[in-house]
């Protein structure tokens, strides 16, 4: 596979946790054909900017499954709390050295390898600590969705705060109109860390914010991190409930149709 030659060289990790309370056995669910992990690493492995891609997963039915499709994998503590702690724990395991560390979520069935390159391609040329894919919210469904988390801007496009809530607040307009008068941002959840980064998220403990929210992205940002965003108009369904499953699988069958995918 050629790889373009970029000012830092990145690797992508996708960490894959069997166990959901939401949906048990996520990564090998069926999703038009192939498995919800395998979508993911199909996509990733057709970036141009990342030199090296693997799975990071803490079940050998998922490490088998990566070695039918030719899938770099390795083992990992079940234990690890987080995805960002098992992608931390595979990249020291590796011994690799990278300039940037893509923490690619294995359940973003149509994360786009363009999409990865241009999250990679920007944050190579800032002076970020981290960076992270966002797309424009367009649904009220979505607003106010605890699951779809929201992010507000600072200047040049750094994350001043993530949160389940709907934020910013809009005291003088009535909820249904907040689309209309702010614009509002969805986290995608897929990270550029440079190294020190991720390896200072293993060394810091779980922030308040971090507990608050359930949201891992919270302990760098409440210890002083710079958080790049990045945005995109690619269309992006998290798998996280048997509702997100059913909306992906009726998205690519009617993309199939259309032979787009």
């Amino acid at each position: 596979m050629n790889k373009t030659n970029y000012k830092l060289n990145a690797i992508g990790i996708i960490p894959a946790r069997y166990e959901s309370t939401r949906l048990p056995g996520k990564p090998l669910i069926d999703i038009c054909g192939k498995t919800l992990l395998q979508r993911v690493w199909e996509s990733a492995s057709k970036a141009n900017t990342l030199r090296r891609i693997i799975v990071a997963t803490d079940d050998t039915r998922i490490k088998k499954m990566c070695t039918e499709i030719g899938a770099e994998c390795l083992i990992t503590p079940v234990s690890l709390p987080s995805g960002t702690d098992r992608i931390a724990f595979a990249y020291k395991k590796l011994a690799d050295k990278a300039d940037i560390v893509i923490n690619i979520q294995g359940d973003e069935p149509l994360i786009k390898a363009k999409d990865i390159d241009k999250l990679v391609q920007t944050f190579s040329d800032s002076e970020f600590e981290v960076g992270t894919l966002i797309k424009m919210i367009t649904k009220n469904k979505e607003l106010f969705n605890p699951s779809v988390v929201k992010v507000v801007l600072g200047k040049n496009n750094q994350a001043l705060y993530f949160s389940r809530s709907p934020i910013p607040y809009l005291r003088e307009a009535e909820p249904e109109n907040w689309l209309k008068k702010q614009s509002y941002w969805k986290h995608i959840g897929i990270y550029a860390y440079k190294e020190k980064s991720l390896l200072d998220f293993i060394r810091l403990k779980s922030s308040a914010l971090e507990q608050s929210e359930k949201l891992e992205q919270l302990r760098l940002l409440e210890n002083g991190a710079n958080y790049l965003c990045v945005k995109t108009d690619t269309e992006l369904i998290g798998v996280d409930t048997l509702e997100d499953l059913k909306t992906v699988r009726k998205y690519i069958r009617d993309m199939n149709k259309k032979q787009i995918i």
